[in-house]
């Protein structure tokens, strides 16, 4: 099988490291890639929004799977145009990807069909929206209504906080808001595929930490880590999940003539005290970093799977999963998120554990070849093992010994057995 990749960050370097491996696969392309891709695969300068020329690329070299990453592709319409050219891809077309491009079209899904959601409303004033907070808070939550690179959202109970969240939040398209209520409670990531308007496999639920800093504190970024498993998702937890969120979602999106065909990741809040989760958010396509940490669970089969499901197949054969524990350790760059720096040189020395891989993020080379930092998040330490805490010391055993690069930032509380609650976030610290 010939595979594409669309997409140059840490989770497209975790599947083609996986599928690289897969015996069902004997040659794979990444648009456009990262020097970590390089290495397994071969990189075409194609941007990942330039949907006529990756659709060209895929028909001339006869791509029989493309696999998008990244959310702003599909958002664009990528499926769409790939399906009418007859070429297969994994992923949900424009239509269904509305559950994560726009936030009130997922809120109100939710309303519409009974999906347990925190209340919510929606505004394109910034004035009512100011008016509005004496209503629903404190605490305020306050988010983009479209895609913002998972920093779209603000907690906090400084009210000057709030009225600069709606502020900056309502210059992003599409210039309207999701203002929520706020609910105590712990998070949890679940990652589902789906096809014929069912889950068909439901991967290993990760706990993944979005403030920049230790003890959960500083601005939300992209992702710093996950772990799994998480000891406070119970199978009771998991089912609930099933019925009560996912199943009536992909069965909303039918309904709503969106048929879902991919990824649908969920990220739930579970009140405290009980076993109630509740949609904080959905996106169309694999986590990332959670897919650095479900990837070396997979023994085998996901090319097959991914295949299957990009077909719409009603029973597609599932990956075989290891019950191993999961760490990934996020390395940014000094300045993250806010303002990272680029351009330092990295350092990596061969690892002696084969249960631990670094995934290239935010990396190129520079006019000498040499390895440098190019975004925010740099690289993707992941570790397995028979517990999270052997993963976690394994992670951070090599964190500047064998990994580093000067201004390099990360937590160093992934994985810890603290019992984490949803925290109160300031816009900076």
């Amino acid at each position: 099988m010939k595979i594409l990749i669309v997409g140059s960050g840490g989770r497209e370097h975790a599947l083609t490291w996986t599928l690289s491996k897969d015996r069902n696969v004997n040659e794979i392309y990444a648009a456009p890639g990262n020097p970590g891709i390089a290495e397994i695969a071969t990189c075409v300068p194609i941007n990942s929004t330039n949907i006529d020329e990756l659709a060209s690329f895929a028909t001339k070299h006869a791509i029989e799977l493309t696999v998008v990453g990244p959310e702003a592709p599909l958002g664009a319409g990528i499926v769409d145009t790939f399906r009418k050219k007859k070429l297969p891809i994994f992923g949900p077309d424009k239509l269904a990807a509305r559950i994560e491009t726009s936030k009130s079209f997922a809120k109100d899904l939710c309303t519409r069909y009974a999906l347990p959601t925190p209340h919510w409303e929606t505004f394109i004033d910034k004035n009512k929206a100011n008016r509005a907070l004496d209503d629903l808070g404190p605490p305020w939550v306050i988010k983009a209504d479209g895609l913002a690179a998972g920093k779209g959202t603000t907690v906090t109970r400084d009210r000057r906080e709030a009225e600069a969240a709606i502020q900056r939040e309502l210059v992003r398209e599409p210039k309207r808001i999701v203002m929520e209520e706020f609910i105590d409670g712990w998070e949890a990531s679940f990652t589902a595929t789906v096809s014929a308007d069912r889950v068909q496999w439901l991967a290993p639920v990760f706990q993944d930490y979005k403030p920049a800093f230790d003890g959960d504190s500083g601005p939300n970024t992209g992702g710093m880590g996950v772990y799994a498993p998480v000891p406070s998702v119970t199978q009771s937890i998991v089912e609930r999940v099933r019925k009560k969120i996912l199943d009536p979602a992909v069965a909303a999106l039918a309904k709503e003539g969106a048929p879902f065909q991919g990824v649908l990741y969920l990220n739930v809040i579970v009140k405290h005290g009980t076993e109630d989760p509740y949609v904080l958010e959905f996106n169309a396509r694999f986590g990332d970093p959670e897919t650095q940490g479900i990837i070396p669970l997979v023994k085998d089969g996901l090319s097959a799977h991914l295949s299957a499901v990009a077909a719409n197949s009603d029973r597609p054969p599932l990956p075989e999963s290891s019950k191993s524990a999961s760490v990934v350790v996020v390395l940014a760059s000094k300045g993250y998120p806010e303002n990272p720096s680029t351009g330092e040189l990295i350092a990596l020395r061969p690892l002696a554990n084969s249960n631990i891989v670094v995934f290239h993020a935010g990396t190129a080379r520079n006019p000498n070849g040499q390895l440098v930092t190019a975004g925010g998040r740099v690289l993707n330490v992941t570790t397995t093992g028979p517990s999270v805490e052997s993963a976690r010391k394994d992670a951070y055993s090599v964190i500047g010994k064998s990994v580093y690069f000067p201004g390099m930032h990360y937590r160093t509380d992934i994985g810890s057995s603290q019992m984490r609650r949803r925290q109160l976030e300031p816009i900076k610290t």
